[in-house]
């Protein structure tokens, strides 16, 4: 929702304008307690768009790239006024120019560009690598290779029996060394 309706506007910028030489921006401003840039953007569109151009906006427009590089260029390079490129190009918002012109300054050309709208999309899950295999491995029979299954198989249950019995000598290294400790202390 616009901060301000389309009537409250126009009854300000018509005051300014009834007003001209007595008020001035200043005066206006303080009568309906508003910022005189605020008042200088609304007589600019009014002069430039008509009634139509304090209309609030119901949506958001976008600009191409070209155009927005083509503003910017000539605000840089002729010396306009945000104002005066708010009338020459037909706009309603001084900030949107501001915001374009330091995005140019701060990125160039690349600042100018629309981003995409929306959540980013989630991170692809990480393919696992394939294990290419050789050419001996693809020779191999059926039964060879049910041999060597069951080897790897004998290999990994050892290493595990294996791992397990050093886990339990430690486990009983340090019970005994709890013991000792407890029958040093008493």
């Amino acid at each position: 929702m616009a901060k301000y309706s389309q009537q409250f506007k126009l009854e300000v910028v018509q005051n300014y304008l009834s007003n001209k030489n007595d008020d001035g921006f200043r005066k206006t401003a303080n009568k309906y307690k508003l910022d005189r840039a605020t008042i200088r953007q609304w007589v600019a569109i009014y002069q430039t768009l008509g009634e139509d151009g304090l209309k609030p906006q119901s949506h958001r427009i976008t600009y191409s790239t070209e155009f927005k590089l083509k503003v910017v260029l000539k605000i840089l390079n002729d010396g306009l006024s945000l104002i005066d490129a708010l009338r020459f190009f037909k706009l309603k918002e001084v900030g949107t120019l501001s915001t374009w012109l330091r995005k140019y300054q701060a990125h160039g050309i690349d600042g100018l560009k629309s981003k995409p709208k929306g959540r980013p999309k989630q991170m692809p899950k990480p393919q696992r690598p394939r294990i290419k295999t050789s050419q001996e491995d693809r020779n191999k029979t059926q039964e060879q290779l049910l041999e060597e299954l069951a080897y790897l198989r004998a290999e990994v249950a050892y290493l595990k029996k294996r791992r397990a019995l050093i886990q339990k000598r430690k486990e009983q290294e340090k019970a005994e060394q709890q013991r000792l400790q407890d029958s040093y202390l008493n």
